[in-house]
């Protein structure tokens, strides 16, 4: 093979592997709620263990749901086991416009609400579309 045909085959497998997408995800999405409630503006992690890799993270709106985030421009988690950690917010960064006033107001929150715990959960994270949903009530808190 001439050095110039070895040029090419190198140049074009360089260029094919940085055309790739990155690892296999899973899209996540789901609420969070307790006690049957949603919870607003809760920090959402799946860091996964099994393999181990980068997390993919979101944050609830204000009807609890999230979707979650692996970078900038892909959204899901590795396919993985993880470990999943859901920090509720302070009540004041929990913030909404009340559109009557324009003022900003903190929404009415479950009876029982914590602020800035972090419970635990183990997910596991497949190919394809995974709605996974929370209950705070059912996780472990983290010390």
């Amino acid at each position: 093979m001439s050095n110039r045909l070895k040029n090419a085959v190198l140049l074009t497998l360089t260029v094919l592997a940085g055309c790739t997408e990155g690892p296999p995800l899973g899209t996540v999405s789901g609420k969070v709620i307790q006690g049957g409630h949603p919870i607003p503006y809760a920090y959402v992690v799946f860091q996964p263990v099994d393999p181990p890799g980068a997390y993919g993270s979101a944050y609830t709106d204000a009807e609890g749901h999230y979707v979650l985030q692996y970078n900038a421009s892909r959204q899901g988690a590795l396919v993985a086991r993880h470990e999943v950690t859901i920090r509720t917010a302070a009540r004041d960064e929990i913030q909404i416009e009340d559109r009557s006033t324009g003022l900003m107001v903190t929404p009415p929150l479950p009876d029982g609400y914590k602020e800035k715990v972090e419970v635990l959960f183990d997910r596991e994270v497949k190919s394809g579309d995974n709605v996974m949903d929370f209950d705070l009530a059912e996780g472990r808190v983290k010390s």
